[in-house]
Order: C-alpha cells, then structure tokens, then sequence
C-alpha cells in the first residue's frame, strides 16, 4: 500500500468517525422527543424500512467485498433508521404503548399511506387554487347563506389541494370595500381569468359552480341571478371564437348636470353616439336580468339608464329599437 492510500484510508476512517457523531447528534434530537406524537408521525416506517433493506442489500456486497470501513459506514446508518423506525411507530408516545409493536406499526402505515400523496399535490395543485376556492365561497354565500352541503362540497376541494378554507377569513374579505357582493363575485370572476388560465381549468370551474349552486337542491333568486351572468363570461371565456349575446348598460343624460353625475360617479364610463344625442355605457354584461339590476342601481340616482344590445341595432340597420326603448323606459 503506497502513501497515498494510507492518507486516503485514514480519512476514511476519519469519515466514519464523524458519521458517529452524526448519527448521534440527529439521532439525540429525535430521542428526546420520542414521547411526542407529531414527532413519531413525521418518521415514514415505510421510507425507513426502504432504507434498512437497501443498506443490508450493500452490507452483503460489502461483506463479500471484505470493505470493512463500507461495512462500518453502513452499518451507522443502519442504525440511526432502525432507531428513527422505532420512534415512528409510537412506541413511547403516552397511552400507545399498551397497543403492541405490530399493531402501532399498522396504524402508523395506514396514515402514512393518507398522507403518501401530499408534498406531489403541494408540488401540483392547480394554478390559482385559492382563487377559485374564493369564487366558490362568495358564490355560496351570494344568499347569505353557508348551506352544510355546499360548506362541505367548498371544503372537499380545499382538501384536494391542500389549502386551508378559513371561512372567516373570506368573509371578512366580503365585507371590505364599497362593492356589493355581486360586483365583488363577478370582478373575482374576470379577475381570475385575465390570468389567461387553461381552458380545461375554467371548464372545471364551471362545473364545480354548477355543482355547488345545485348542491342544496335549491336555487335562491340571488343565485339565479350572478349564476347567469357568471356563466355568461366562462362561455365567452371557452368559446372565444362565438359571438355571445351582450347586454350593455347605458346612461341618457337628461339634464346637462347628468353629465357632471356620470363623470363624478363613473369616470371610466365610454361616451356614445346613440340616436337622439348621447350616451354612456357603464359596462357589458352576459345576462339581461343581471344588466337590468345594474340598471336599477342607478335609476335610484334619477339616472335615465337602460339595457341595450348594440348587436341587434347593427343587425337591422336602425335605430328603432334604441329609440323605442329611450320612449318606454
């Protein structure tokens, strides 16, 4: 044996020797707190048993290798797993003592086993999760109102991704700002998906708000009402390429301090051309019964406001339609 295989094999058993104080340094840490139960239930009993029958697979090899400081090497870590093994199973957790060995084994299996797929839905879960769950959740209580049923269906899905559904804290969401709660849901809405998420992800969405609205097999006016609407804009949202009906929103100053009101309240509002003077549209929306609550907003303002399709218009070339309604409203 030359020099430099003398210097390499006493740094080999230099390594060994720190392997020992490794092993007892992390394996002090968990023994002191062997009586704790979340200590025993963060050991996997199966990654360890993985482990012990990987390490005798290479003692054997070893073994017929005659590489004894390998043999040694492995053999440390064989030991700090049997020891991590043995605090998993509860057996010095208060009151599991009496259960027996195999019986503790099989119960810390079986909540290995519901908790094997957690870091690869951590890794996973969906694009803009709680988003969704914050949709649902101001969806079901658009009627203020948490029905069990629906409380139970918002919480299955927070449960699949792994997000944690503080009732109390979206409420509290709820309440902030001058929004009612269906301008709220619908901007959450649009919100979410100027984040251009897949379409597969919105069909779902769709999906789960139908199953949710159908959930305590009952459907409330408000329901009826933001439902049509907020499926008007996924629709819009999937079929990008299909005209959808819209319904705009439209404000006819009467008076020239109308004009001042408009600018004052809504200063995002577009000016339009319409027959007979101008107008103001405040918004397109998908549902004539959601445009029309719009409306009746601002008629409480002594606004002369109306739900129109500029579609139709163009379609027939006239200005008929708009007309009759600026007589009859």
């Amino acid at each position: 044996m030359n020099l430099f295989e003398k210097i390499i094999d006493v740094f080999l058993w230099i390594s060994i020797g720190m392997s020992i104080v490794q092993l007892y340094l992390r394996a002090n840490k968990i023994w002191k707190r062997k009586w704790d139960k979340e200590v025993a239930e963060s050991q996997s009993i199966f990654g360890l048993s993985l482990l012990l029958l990987n390490c005798s697979i290479w003692i054997i090899s070893y073994i017929i290798k005659q590489d004894y400081e390998s043999i040694i090497d492995t053999s440390i870590i064989m030991v700090e797993a049997t020891i991590f093994l043995l605090v998993g199973t509860g057996l010095w957790v208060k009151g599991q003592k009496r259960l027996g060995l195999w019986t503790l084994i099989k119960q810390s299996l079986r909540l290995e086993r519901k908790e094997a797929n957690y870091l690869i839905k951590r890794f996973f879960k969906p694009q803009n999760a709680e988003v969704i769950i914050n949709i649902l959740h101001q969806l079901a209580m658009i009627d203020e109102e948490l029905d069990s049923k629906e409380k139970e269906l918002i919480t299955a899905f927070a449960n699949e991704w792994n997000i944690d559904y503080s009732i109390e804290k979206l409420d509290r969401e709820r309440l902030k700002g001058t929004e009612n709660n269906y301008i709220r849901l619908r901007n959450s809405l649009l919100d979410y998906l100027d984040r251009e998420p897949p379409t597969e992800q919105v069909a779902q969405l769709k999906d789960m708000m139908t199953e949710l609205i159908n959930a305590d097999e009952k459907i409330t006016e408000e329901e009826e009402l933001i439902t049509s609407e907020l499926m008007g804009i996924i629709e819009t949202y999937l079929k990008k390429d299909e005209e959808i009906k819209i319904y705009h929103v439209i404000i006819v100053p009467q008076k020239p301090q109308d004009e001042d009101t408009i600018k004052q309240l809504l200063p995002d509002s577009v000016k339009v051309q319409a027959a007979g003077g101008v107008a103001y549209s405040i918004g397109s929306f998908y549902s004539y019964n959601y445009a029309d609550m719009i409306c009746k907003q601002f008629r409480k303002k002594k606004l002369f406001t109306i739900v129109h399709t500029f579609e139709e218009e163009e379609n027939n070339n006239t200005n008929n339609n708009f007309n009759a309604q600026l007589a009859t409203t």
